[in-house]
């Protein structure tokens, strides 16, 4: 009987450290083209903000990058971005995502 309380802590242990990794956010770096002045910046922000799931946003004009975070809980998939950076009338090259 000892054994399995003894076992328990781990399990808690184990389960609470995949919990907590499945519950970080994404990181999300978008390569865009077309992007020139800070109304462009301004206008994809704007765009981005009217999901649920997007905070954090920059907009970084030189290296042609959007990055933002997803809000822990929500998602956005990549077709979903790119369609709401197309319908803004820009170019997606490319989305790279990361855990923090």
């Amino acid at each position: 009987m000892n054994r399995v309380f003894e076992k328990i802590p781990i399990l808690f242990l184990i389960t609470g450290a995949f919990m907590s990794a499945s519950a970080l956010a994404d990181n999300v770096k978008v390569n865009v083209n077309g992007m020139v002045c800070g109304f462009c910046a301004q206008g994809i922000t704007k765009k981005l903000n009217k999901t649920e799931a997007v905070e954090k946003i920059n907009v970084d004009l030189e290296s042609k990058i959007v990055s933002f975070s997803i809000i822990k809980g929500k998602s956005l998939e990549d077709e979903t971005i790119k369609k709401l950076l197309t319908e803004a009338g820009y170019s997606v090259v490319g989305i790279q995502r990361e855990k923090p």
